[in-house]
């Protein structure tokens, strides 16, 4: 049995999802697929491979959750664009197709910057800034601004006929065309900027704007880097179903100095961590994102 194609929609994510570990790479530097040593375990009569006691069933339910399994592995890798070479565990027989067919599959994740301050030279727009250019040097990633400025005070009476101000709708639809989103948050008296709360707020009156997105916080703050507006953050974005991923967080003390006068991040240590959280941010969005469309998977037996 060989896989004859690429990806299929809703298989695309964690490689959790695929048999709790039955089907894992093997090596990610070859993309190869091996059977778990937990589950190599032999039947009582001759030949085979036997799986663990929960996941044994009818033999025809075992190859439809193998294919499903094998699929979802495939689907995942290429959505993470680590997918290079992919065989069947047992059978090594390749995947058809090279990395060069899959070129045109992967698509940048696009995330939206949203600065929670509305002064000119706030940090938490230098950092937004910093970003899109931390971004060209990491493959599949994409920051763009969105400015918040100009929103105005949350007030349903804004709210005509179901239509929202221009400025609002404008804002809404830059951000639902994003994948995921960057909050650089300062702490204002222990809690997020209402700016931010402020933006939030107008995005929530959509599902479609925040919903399903994922996110990364950056925050800015005296003692603590900002660290109880990052938590107040996470729990905000629980009701309009925003994912945060959880590690790293970053927390920038503005006591010292945070930019250079060129806009370049002093401390190597900060810029290390930024980069990390940005990776991260793709990677995490690349799991849960859906897979494409126009993409179809068969099996050749």
């Amino acid at each position: 049995m060989a896989l004859a194609a690429a990806s299929t929609a809703g298989f695309c994510g964690s490689p959790q999802a695929v048999l709790q570990g039955s089907l894992q790479l093997r090596d990610l530097s070859s993309g190869r697929l091996s059977m778990a040593k937990a589950n190599r375990m032999p039947f009582a009569g001759p030949g085979g491979l036997a799986v663990r006691a929960e996941q044994q069933q009818s033999l025809a339910e075992s190859a439809a959750t193998s294919r499903r399994a094998m699929l979802g592995l495939v689907a995942a890798g290429i959505a993470s664009g680590s997918l290079v070479q992919t065989v069947l565990a047992e059978t090594k027989e390749p995947l058809v197709g090279t990395p060069s067919a899959f070129s045109g599959i992967l698509k940048p994740v696009k995330i939206a910057g949203i600065a929670g301050s509305i002064s000119h030279d706030a940090i938490s727009k230098q950092l937004i800034r910093a970003a899109i250019i931390l971004a060209e040097s990491i493959p599949g990633l994409e920051v763009e601004y969105i400015d918040i400025d100009s929103l105005p005070l949350f007030n349903l009476d804004l709210v005509k006929n179901g239509t929202y101000p221009d400025v609002v709708q404008t804002f809404m639809n830059q951000v639902r065309a994003t994948d995921g989103i960057l909050f650089a948050s300062p702490e204002y008296n222990y809690s997020v900027s209402s700016p931010l709360k402020n933006a939030i707020d107008w995005a929530s009156m959509e599902t479609t704007v925040l919903g399903d997105k994922t996110a990364a916080i950056v925050s800015t703050g005296w003692d603590l880097g900002g660290s109880r507006s990052q938590y107040q953050l996470r729990e905000i974005g629980i009701r309009p179903d925003v994912y945060f991923i959880n590690k790293p967080q970053l927390f920038i003390n503005v006591k010292r100095k945070v930019f250079d006068d060129n806009d370049n991040i002093i401390d190597n240590e900060n810029f290390t961590e930024f980069r990390d959280l940005l990776i991260s941010l793709r990677n995490f969005t690349n799991r849960l994102r859906p897979c494409p469309q126009n993409i179809e998977t068969t099996i050749a037996t």
